[in-house]
């Protein structure tokens, strides 16, 4: 690839050498991967550049799968937006690559003005450096060139007295290794794993930001070097880590690497009693957070115990297994354990917070919000009296105070709570989001689910927030491309083709509208969905169609919990208000949103 050149398109500019986009004067943050994968297309501006070759140079040398370029293509159409014509800058070509179809305008001088710049990119940092921020002097500095030159030169001198602001560095911690030989003990590894980074996301938030768990959990038992995982996760470091059990004592290793030079930072071997688990992830967290230069806030004297019961604990980390397992019966499979967690040990904040997690899912799969929120709300309750700094707590309470109290303001200080102890959580930047989309702050919530993105990069969950957002803000092309782009990245994923009909519907596409409404209830088994479906046939007209998949959705609602406020809609565009305000009363007892 070349490197020395300054590559100028719409309010862009990419500077090859430095590895740095720039928009309007300011950095735009993006993973390594993603640049340079940019890179390539402003290269080759105007021309197709085959998946094969983009695979080529960005990973040379390295296996990787297609559904990864996709999701790199996903994410630079999200950052860049659109050009100044309208349209995105990066088009699909079917079945060939890409073509990058902005105007480019190539320079061979540098973007960079001095080294800091050089840091704007990188992923340890998520402000701009402060050579750039002096970029708005500029604007108010029209008396003459001479003039602003002279700010420049005299800015520079002052800034290069003061001390550069703190750096914010991004960590990983990959799938502990399970050393026991029995693959039914990975869920014991698995759960070590979620608690390291729930742990390292609450130590310092302004100075360290932790990867979710799950965009890690792909790569267990993966052969990718460090610096191959570092750079697809835009993070700094990585965590590897192995756990071995043995009866009532536990081995486990911990190396912290720095992900570019895969050199390692630190490594220690702990063998200890299983009584002592969470004192080993506190010293683990300690021994990161000294290696990283970064200052540890004070513990909280009302946080969980260092020791913990070790039944308690067993049935905590198989309802986390279980609910990362996204079924009816797992979900069932992880109240119970929690609930038996509770009765060893009912002092355990995280157990209550992960029951209420398990209620909250229940409404996908079977339950009415009437039925299980208010478990789910007693259960965060709980948790917060026991650990007020759980920041799980205080989003699972959000959740409750957003979809079944509709209490606004509630819900929007428990999101800001959990968002102050935890902003690597990404489930408290989306509940944040759907609460500003809720109440029509619609810019606000997707910046939200950007920066669950930074945290949770491979997550289909974030996508699923952003896609509703876009459809109840009225915008109906940008929901079209949306939706467009998340099945590139999942395309089993039934809530893209749900909301891809119904803006179709709204956009007065009919072909498109049948085609994405099959597709809901050809992949989906979801009755909600399938009644989203059947509202689109009925808004273009195809009252038939949507009769049959009304029916049907109904039928799996035996099964299944359905959203009855969805079932009204569809009853109304079919013009049978009576059904339609029957299914609303439903959807008031039920407290469908």
């Amino acid at each position: 690839m070349k490197t020395s050149h300054l590559y100028k398109f719409g309010p862009y500019l990419l500077d090859g050498a430095e590895r740095v986009l720039l928009r309007d004067g300011l950095p735009v943050t993006l993973p390594p991967k993603d640049l340079e994968t940019l890179l390539v297309l402003v290269e080759r501006a105007g021309h197709i550049v085959e998946k094969e070759e983009l695979l080529g140079k960005v990973w040379p040398g390295v296996f990787i799968e297609e559904g990864n370029l996709a999701r790199h293509i996903f994410n630079l159409r999200q950052a860049l937006g659109d050009s100044p014509d309208g349209r995105k800058y990066i088009e699909t070509i079917p079945r060939r690559g890409y073509r990058f179809i902005a105007a480019v305008r190539e320079d061979g001088a540098s973007a960079s003005l001095d080294p800091a710049a050089n840091q704007a990119s990188a992923p340890a940092q998520t402000g701009p450096s402060r050579a750039y921020k002096r970029s708005p002097w500029l604007w108010l500095l029209p008396l003459s060139a001479a003039l602003a030159v002279t700010v420049i030169v005299v800015s520079r001198h002052f800034s290069t007295h003061r001390s550069p602001p703190p750096q914010r560095v991004m960590l990983a911690v990959l799938p502990f290794v399970n050393l026991s030989g029995d693959a039914q003990e990975d869920y014991f590894a698995d759960g070590l794993t979620e608690e390291m980074i729930a742990q390292l996301g609450q130590l310092q938030p302004s100075r360290l930001g932790v990867i979710a768990r799950t965009s890690i959990a792909g790569y267990k038992g993966t052969t990718e070097t460090v610096a191959q995982i570092g750079h697809e996760l835009g993070v700094g470091y990585l965590l590897e880590g192995s756990v071995r059990r043995g009866g009532d004592r536990v081995r486990v290793t911990a190396q912290l690497i720095q992900a570019g030079e895969q050199t390692h930072l630190w490594a220690e071997t702990y063998e200890r009693p299983l009584t002592d688990v969470l004192n080993i992830q506190r010293e683990i967290a300690e021994k990161i957070t000294h290696s990283l230069s970064i200052q540890l806030l004070q513990v909280d004297a009302n946080s969980a115990s260092s020791h913990v019961n070790l039944e308690s604990y067993d049935k905590y980390l198989l309802g986390l297994h279980e609910l990362g397992q996204g079924s009816r019966e797992s979900v069932n499979r992880a109240i119970q354990y929690f609930q038996e967690g509770i009765a060893k040990d009912p002092k355990d904040a995280r157990i209550y917070a992960a029951l209420a997690q398990a209620y909250n899912a229940a409404t996908t799969y079977y339950s009415s919000p009437a039925e299980v929120m208010p478990r789910a709300k007693e259960a965060a309750q709980r948790a917060l009296e026991l650990d007020p700094n759980l920041a799980s707590a205080h989003v699972r309470l959000g959740y409750v105070h957003l979809f079944f109290d509709w209490d606004w303001p509630a819900a929007e200080a428990e999101y800001r709570r959990a968002l102050n102890i935890n902003p690597s959580l990404p489930e408290a930047q989306l509940g944040y989001a759907n609460y500003l989309g809720t109440v029509g702050r619609f810019d606000e919530a997707l910046s939200r689910v950007q920066q669950a993105y930074l945290y949770d990069p491979l997550s289909v969950e974030s996508r699923n927030e952003a896609l509703w957002i876009y459809y109840f803000s009225g915008r109906m092309p940008e929901t079209i491309e949306q939706c467009q782009k998340t099945i590139e990245v999942a395309p089993a994923l039934g809530t893209a083709y749900a909301v891809l009909s119904m803006a179709y519907a709204q956009m007065g596409q009919q072909a498109e509208t049948l085609r994405a409404a099959e597709d809901t209830v050809r992949i989906s088994n979801s009755p909600s969905l399938t009644a989203t479906a059947a509202w689109a046939l009925a808004h273009i007209g195809q009252s038939g169609k949507a009769k049959q998949f009304l029916t049907k959705a109904l039928e799996q609602a035996k099964e299944h919990y359905i959203c009855r406020f969805i079932v009204a809609d569809a009853y109304t565009e079919l013009g049978e208000n009576e059904k339609a305000l029957e299914s609303m009363q439903q959807a008031f007892l039920q407290r469908s949103t």
